[in-house]
């Protein structure tokens, strides 16, 4: 699914990037921003992934359950791709929950990173 297609946020905005699959990303990410997804359900999920670029800092993404302080599913460290355009996949083993998916998004000062697309499975 699109980053941008979150429904839910702080701090996080839709920024346009042409070589984005559907020319945007989940962008303006900064340490303690946070996008939910209610569109998708952590029951029984065991994988996530995320197309990601980073000109900044790079940082984490905390995948989480039900809200921006619920339980945490797992981490995926975001390193610094080299440019805004660069896209680079990230994933890891997650362990499922029961409510919509929450990712929080971890690191230093300023921008940190974008999410192209993301995958649980």
């Amino acid at each position: 699914m699109e980053g941008e297609s979150f429904t839910s946020g702080s701090g996080v905005q839709i920024a346009p990037h042409a070589p984005a699959s559907g020319g945007n990303t989940l962008g303006y990410i900064e340490n303690g921003d946070w996008a939910g997804f209610s569109q998708v359900g952590t029951s029984g999920i065991t994988r996530f992934s995320a197309v990601v670029s980073s000109a900044g800092a790079g940082g984490t993404i905390e995948i989480r359950d039900g809200s921006p302080t619920g339980a945490l599913l797992g981490t995926v460290t975001v390193p610094n791709t080299g440019s805004w355009e660069t896209f680079q996949t990230v994933s890891t083993a997650v362990t499922g929950g029961s409510g919509p998916l929450h990712l929080v998004f971890r690191g230093g000062a300023g921008s940190l990173f974008d999410i192209d697309t993301l995958t649980v499975s």
